[in-house]
């Protein structure tokens, strides 16, 4: 069965123009395992609830995407509960800055 080697993660992770001997990465972003930006957001209700458990098998068993990467680490490191709706977690980010 032939597999997707998938796409070098080089290009979400920026190196700085200082350093120059930073060798390329191993890492491959392979289309279907990573938690996607679409899968995401559809993870959510329309109240702006998180299904939890369907979003961390697919973490579990993929990681996820450079590109949502801070998002969901919010959520996984306990600065908005699942629970939360869109206007809950908007009213915190507010009061953090």
């Amino acid at each position: 069965m032939w597999r997707d080697p998938g796409a070098p993660a080089d290009s979400f992770y920026k190196v700085r123009p200082e350093c120059t001997d930073v060798p390329k990465t191993r890492f491959k972003i392979k289309a279907g395992r990573t938690l996607s930006a679409r899968k995401w957001h559809t993870a959510f209700t329309q109240e702006g609830y998180l299904d939890m458990g369907k979003t961390l098998s697919r973490i579990q068993r993929g990681g996820v995407h450079p590109s949502i990467r801070g998002e969901v680490w919010e959520f996984l490191l306990g600065c908005y509960d699942p629970k939360s709706t869109f206007e809950e977690r908007e009213q915190i980010r507010q009061g953090r800055r």
